[in-house]
Order: structure tokens, then sequence, then C-alpha cells
């Protein structure tokens, strides 16, 4: 029976572990930049890179011309990155070698990553396979899995994905593409077991989960804040599932789990993760990967993410980052504050707190909400507005209030916050 390694409907690719091997062993040029709208191809030069012990440097299959100038990529930096592969195939005649390699290479060889974020200028961060396979885990009761690959494949949870899968030779079935239908027909008729994506996406992909699904082993959430909200409608849909959050930055790699939305600090980080007096999550320097971007307070990087104590155990959730904050005449309004208490009005199934920029009080805020169904629509903004004003005070009512099907979304699969 065939081993099935990778599986893309929207590409129509189909590749066993052998498929794979023999691509990897194959002779031709690579490229230490990798740029390609092919998954498969991405991680393809990714191992023939690394196997030739050449660093890897990825970069968005969308990335255009002037995003690449402005990182200071030109398009002749790529052409001179290639070079020839000739003995791979004399080296590594099966993937336990390749998996040795890994064993005796994880810290002498990096990738380069671009941040992610839902704002700004993506940042460099360089990685070595140490920190990228820090979570991995091997062994007998990891083989059978099949995991949906639900993140873009140049950034750091789409690596970690990646190689769990791969140091346990599982089918990855790729289910990143933009039709949330197919993306669950493909979930249901390979038999996924494990699926590792944003809360945004999952809570995208619920729309089409119609019966209940006893095959989905494990959910892993990460990127973004979990919206507790639909944890009831995750277990409904998927009972024999074991739900996690992860916290992880392309900065530092995977640092904390949990297996609701409340985090600790484990032991092994106690004097290397900290929390500031602002309730700002600190980490230690040596927790991270290589950047010119990085800015130190000592030794510490402030990650920008606030959180909360929940008890007097160490416990804390994640609140928002701080450059979320959105300045109102002066007052920083939290947007979380408002969206939560929109996601309690009846009929609103999703909702956004964005800024608009406004020249008398900075901005002005906006509401981006997304009904349940198209009947709910007649209800009035104003009910909304007047719903509010019991709870916030004035500064913190948006001014502004608009019905949308959806979000835009990043390239990572993160609500676009610009």
């Amino acid at each position: 029976m065939m081993n099935l390694f990778w599986r893309d409907s929207y590409l129509s690719i189909e590749k066993s572990y052998d498929d794979f091997l023999l691509d990897i062993q194959r002779k031709g040029v690579n490229n230490v930049y990798i740029k390609n709208k092919n998954p498969y191809e991405v991680f393809l030069a990714l191992l023939r890179n690394i196997l030739n012990k050449k660093n890897n440097i990825l970069l968005d299959a969308d990335f255009s011309e002037i995003e690449l100038n402005d990182l200071g990529i030109s398009s002749e930096d790529i052409e001179k990155s290639g070079y020839e592969q000739n003995n791979i195939a004399l080296k590594y005649s099966s993937f336990q070698g390749i998996f040795e390699f890994f064993e005796n290479s994880k810290e002498e060889l990096s990738i380069d990553i671009y941040t992610s974020g839902t704002t700004g200028r993506p940042k460099k961060v360089s990685q070595n396979l140490n920190n990228i396979m820090r979570y991995v885990r091997k062994g007998n009761n990891h083989e059978n899995n099949i995991w949906a690959f639900a993140y873009n494949p140049t950034h750091f949870a789409g690596l970690q994905v990646f190689f769990q899968a791969l140091l346990n030779q599982n089918t990855i079935i790729y289910v990143f593409g933009g039709d949330f239908r197919v993306n669950y027909d493909d979930i249901v008729k390979y038999k996924v077991t494990h699926i590792s994506c944003t809360p945004t996406y999952m809570k995208m992909l619920l729309n089409y989960v119609v019966n209940e699904n006893k095959i989905i082993r494990s959910l892993t959430f990460g990127g973004e804040r979990f919206d507790d909200r639909i944890e009831k409608i995750i277990k409904n849909k998927f009972p024999n599932a074991q739900l996690k959050n992860v916290y992880a930055s392309s900065e530092a790699g995977s640092l904390l789990a949990s297996n609701g939305k409340c985090f600790k600090i484990p032991n092994r980080y106690k004097n290397l993760i900290k929390i500031s007096e602002n309730e700002e999550l600190i980490i230690h320097k040596t927790l991270l990967g290589d950047s010119e971007s990085f800015q130190l307070n000592g030794e510490w990087y402030h990650t920008g993410d606030l959180v909360e104590f929940t008890k007097n155990d160490g416990g804390f959730v994640f609140k928002n980052r701080i450059s979320d904050f959105i300045n109102v005449g002066g007052y920083k309004v939290n947007p979380s504050e408002i969206e939560e208490l929109l996601k309690n009005i009846d009929n609103v199934k999703d909702a956004l707190i964005m800024g608009k920029k406004n020249s008398l009080i900075g901005n002005v805020l906006v509401a981006y909400i997304i009904l349940n169904r198209e009947e709910d629509k007649k209800i009035k903004k104003n009910q909304i507005i007047t719903t509010l004003k019991k709870t916030l005070q004035d500064w913190k009512v948006p001014q502004i209030i608009k019905f949308v099907d959806t979000f835009e979304l990043t390239r990572t699969g993160k609500i676009k916050k610009i």
C-alpha cells in the first residue's frame, strides 16, 4: 500500500513518500531563496537545501517585486543563490538517513522566515532547526496521524506541522486554499486526524461541518487569541478531539501550550519568560532566533502581548497586543473589549473593531459585523449602539457600523487589521 505523503486538491498533486524521496535525490539546481506557489515544491526545496547544508530563506509566494525590493531582495539575488545538486542520492537512500542528519545538524542549519503579524512590514528572523523542531514529537503513538495542513508553508507554524508530520512519516492533506467547502471535503475524504490552524480558519471551516466528525483526534490553535465562544461548537462537531492552544512566534518559536485558554509558564522557562509590571509577556534573548530587527531592553525582548492573571496560581490569559490599542481622543481603547460585547448580541456571529484616522480625535471606531443569517440584517445599527452604550463609556462606542459577509485575511490566515 502506498504511504501517502502529500495531497493537494487545488493543484491536483499526490505524492507518496517514495515519490518525495526520489524528488529529493534528483540532480538539478537548487535555490537558497525559496519562493513558489506550489507548497510541495517549497518543502522539497527546503529539504534539498538542508541536506546540502545550505541555509534557507523562505519568501511568501505572493510577495510582489516592490515588497521584495523593500526587503532588500532583488531578482538577481534570488537567481545568484542557485547551486548544483549532485550526490544526494548516494548519501541518503532512505528517510531514516535523512532523519539522522537532522539530529546531527539541528544547531548548525537555519531557516530565515519573514514574520507575519497582522500589520506592518515583515521582518526577517533566522531560526535554527533545533528551535523549529523544539516541540516535534516522534514515536509509535504518532505514526498513524493524518495532518490537515492549514498554514502558509513559508511561516513558522507551517514549518512545525511539516516537520511533525515528516519525522513520523504521516500523510499531509493541504487545505490552506480559499474554498473551505473543498478543504473540509478533503478532511473527511482522507480521514484527517489532526488539524493545526488559526482560530479564524476554524471559524470559517465550521460553516461546512454539517455532521459530527469523530475521526479528528487533535485540534491545535495558534497565531491569534482563541475565541472561547466557539469552543462548545467545536466540541459538539469534533467530540473525540483534544483541544490545545499554543503560544508561538517567528521570533522565539513555540514556547507555551495549554488545553484551554489559560496558560502557565513551564518550570524550564521560569527564569526565561516573565510578565512585566504592565502585564506584558517578555522573553529572554536566549530563546530568540537571530534578527537585526529585535529591540531588546537589556536582555529581554518585549513581545507586545498583554496578559491578564486568572488566579493566584500563576495562570494567565492573553488579552491583546499593545499595537492593537486604538487612540480615540487621547483614550487607549482595547478593541477586544468591544468585540466581545458585540459577539454577545443576538444574531451577531463575529465582530471586528478598527480605527479610522480622524484629524480631530486621532481615530473614530468602526465596527465590522458578520451576522448569523441574511435575514438578521433587519437588525438596526442604532439598536447595536444602544446596547453598547449600556455598558461602555461613550468614547468606546463605535461611530460607524458596517455589516460584512467576511473579514479579509492575512497571508497566514489571521484577520487583517488594516
